[in-house]
């Protein structure tokens, strides 16, 4: 990632941080999941570089952008993505998002369809909320809170993560550790209240979105966030909508997957950009 440079965006409410690499094609924005930033595209986003102009943001509440606690709902996080689309983009972009980030790239495809030529949601937890308190996430969220709380370094973080975490690699755990430490713990908390959908459905934002959207579903045998019933569900209502489902791989399929994944959204944009 040595070709990208991070800067500052001062947007209405808070000062964003984001990523930007060399100007190689149509702009390209890539959102991160919940307690994520910028730098965890690092699988890809060197691949994506090479036929597009990428940007990387870090979302309110995460890596080195503003926090506004109490404002971490689908609909606020949007807020200053559109106002970067606007601002910094000046075009319409293609968008991926990942997990949360996905959801936040529907959001603002609903929200300001002319700012987006074409989404990719990866695994979007668009219906968690149903059944959050019986899924995988909420035990790992709840971790992650009470590691985030302790107010530890980004060493002493990974030492509390490898205790109860012995599969992931050092590298993986430090990365966690990294962003654990530039989240704001209002972030967890407000998912595992329950409180992050806010005044908005999935139903009513994927009913609103008239972009060509590639729907991504990892396996829900495997930590997926998407249900088969939702996927099918979700597809159903998106006005122009694909859906492609994994098999073998989980929530974090640009990770398991950095090629196959490269590939399939770049295979999705063109064909959009032929049409158009």
């Amino acid at each position: 990632m040595s070709d990208y440079v991070e800067k500052k965006f001062a947007a209405t409410a808070i000062e964003m941080n984001y990523a930007e690499g060399p100007d190689n094609g149509p702009p390209l924005v890539l959102i991160h999941g919940l307690s994520g930033h910028w730098a965890q595209w690092e699988t890809v986003i060197d691949q994506f570089s090479t036929s597009w102009h990428v940007y990387a943001i870090d979302l309110r509440g995460h890596g080195d952008s503003g926090r506004v606690p109490g404002d971490y709902q689908w609909d606020k996080y949007a807020i200053e993505v559109i106002e970067f689309l606007n601002s910094v983009v000046k075009q319409p972009a293609f968008v991926i998002g990942h997990s949360m980030g996905g959801v936040t790239a529907g959001v603002v495809c609903a929200a300001a369809p002319g700012l987006v030529t074409a989404a990719a949601l990866e695994d979007p937890p668009l219906y968690t909320n149903e059944w959050f308190t019986e899924s995988t996430f909420a035990p790992s969220f709840q971790a992650a809170l009470d590691i985030r709380n302790k107010n530890l370094g980004v060493k002493d973080t990974a030492i509390e993560i490898r205790k109860i975490d012995d599969v992931s690699s050092d590298e993986q755990v430090v990365m966690r550790a990294f962003s654990i430490t530039k989240t704001d713990p209002n972030v967890w908390a407000t998912v595992i209240e329950g409180r992050e959908v806010g005044s908005l459905s999935a139903d009513d934002i994927l009913s609103s979105i008239t972009t060509p959207v590639l729907l991504l579903q990892g396996s829900p045998d495997m930590g997926g966030a998407l249900r088969d019933v939702e996927a099918t569900r979700a597809i159903d209502l998106l006005d122009n909508g694909r859906h492609v489902k994994w098999e073998d791989v989980g929530h974090m399929m640009h990770m398991a997957e950095p090629e196959r994944f490269v590939q399939l959204v770049n295979a999705f944009f063109r064909q959009v950009l032929r049409k158009g």
